[in-house]
């Protein structure tokens, strides 16, 4: 029996489209965001107490630790120190390049109307940054690539405290030098659901910001949409999720690879091959188990998310396959097929994923760490309407009206745009609105 289910695509269960989420009830960040919010900083230090088992005296990490920091990783750990500065450099190029798409406008649409849209970036972001058994100091550049690019004023990032045999460390230390490597302006050893109240209304210590954005677990992502309206957020993180397409012409072991990559973030991850050769899945399902015993530690999630979450799908044809991805709507998206119109087209085709990773040497892995791409992107079937975090969270785009006002200028069309207004206004009841266009449109 192999540890992973091995399926056609007749078979496929209802509840594999469904949403996994993780909810957790309002009511139980609820207390904790409303008691950050009335007693600030003193509610800050219990909650740390309580779920971190460490409460730093100050909670703002000096920029002369996070320097220190900074050069003890450079000086101890060399080869780590230049892939972090490869990420950030690609990750900052990728976001710039993002931005370009935003452009600002002023168009004459009709004779006197000027109408126009300007993209103005936030003043303060804030970024969590989770640190459980596995800190995820990648997250700092790819939190805060897109909100540097959008030239976001100041970065005020969040991220649990830790008891260090030093005590001027009062945070994953890792963690720390991240920030400094990424030019955060502050930084505070604050964790969980309180962190996110703490950003999102302000405490003595901990500025209040615009957007809030980063992973979390689901207490923190439960909290971001809680405070959500008050300040804005990018997308609700759920369980990390891959889905392999594969015609069977790539190798069984980097496929297995894969999937493991995305299953060991945790037990309630799902990594899924939609394949149209039974031999090749088969393959794959044995390299998976091997590379798992062999190369994983044995306390590795994906021993547990591998056989209750993962599947391996055996489909009539690459159209199947495309169908069920598109319904699945996957976070991440892996086309491990040679190139050619086949692939061509379903790259074409396909629309509903977090980030679409095309042929057999495009790892997920690399957009993951180090290909400017970022690694925060929709689950649970949300890429069907939005996409992953990028400068556009970190953006306002507004518009932009001015009427012509020069002599003997052609005003017709804000003439006739006066005289539909009036109507307009008329016809819903609202008089106010029509005495303010038809007061104009003598044009005196």
């Amino acid at each position: 029996m192999p540890l992973i289910k091995i399926i056609s695509d007749k078979e496929i269960p209802d509840s594999f489209f469904s949403p996994r989420r993780g909810e957790v009830p309002a009511e139980t960040v609820g207390k904790i965001i409303s008691d950050v919010r009335s007693r600030g900083d003193k509610a800050l230090h219990e909650y740390s107490e309580q779920f971190d088992k460490y409460n730093p005296t100050e909670f703002e990490i000096k920029k002369e630790i996070v320097e220190e920091c900074e050069q003890r990783l450079k000086n101890k750990n060399p080869e780590l120190y230049s892939a972090l500065c490869l990420s950030r450099d690609l990750g900052i190029k990728f976001a710039l390049k993002q931005k370009e798409c935003f452009t600002d406008f002023e168009e004459e649409i009709s004779p006197g109307l000027f109408t126009g849209q300007k993209n103005i970036p936030v003043e303060k972001a804030g970024l969590y940054i989770p640190a459980g058994r596995f800190p995820l100091f990648s997250s700092v550049i790819m939190c805060t690539s897109p909100a540097k690019a959008a030239g976001v004023k100041e970065i005020i990032m969040c991220t649990p405290p830790k008891k260090n045999p030093e005590e001027i460390f009062t945070a994953d230390t890792s963690i720390i030098a991240a920030a400094g490597i990424c030019g955060v302006d502050r930084l505070f050893a604050v964790g969980g659901a309180q962190a996110v109240a703490a950003m999102a209304y302000g405490t003595e210590t901990i500025p209040k910001v615009n957007v809030i954005a980063g992973p979390g677990n689901k207490f923190v992502t439960a909290a971001k949409k809680t405070v959500y309206g008050d300040v804005g957020i990018d997308i609700p993180a759920g369980p990390s999720e891959v889905l392999i397409i594969s015609d069977g012409s790539g190798k069984p072991e980097w496929v297995a690879a894969d999937m493991l990559a995305q299953a060991e973030h945790d037990i309630a991850s799902q990594a899924v091959l939609i394949t149209t050769d039974r031999d090749f899945a088969e393959k794959t399902a044995a390299a998976l188990e091997k590379i798992l015993e062999d190369k994983l530690p044995a306390d590795s999630a994906a021993r547990q998310s591998i056989p209750a979450n993962g599947f391996i799908i055996i489909a009539d044809s690459l159209n199947s396959a495309a169908e069920i991805a598109g319904k699945k709507a996957p976070e991440h998206l892996e086309l491990a097929l040679n190139p050619g119109e086949e692939r061509d087209r379903l790259v074409s085709s396909l629309t509903n994923y977090g980030s679409l990773f095309i042929g057999h040497k495009s790892a997920e892995v690399l957009g993951d760490y180090a290909a400017g791409l970022n690694h925060t992107l929709p689950t649970a079937g949300t890429a069907a309407f939005t996409g992953g975090l990028s400068v556009r969270h970190f953006i306002k785009t507004v518009t932009t009206l001015r009427c012509g006002e020069k002599t003997n200028e052609n005003l017709s069309g804000w003439k006739a745009s006066l005289a539909a207004a009036e109507t307009l206004a008329l016809s819903e009841g609202l008089t106010g609105h029509a005495l303010a266009a038809g007061i104009r449109k003598t044009g005196e």
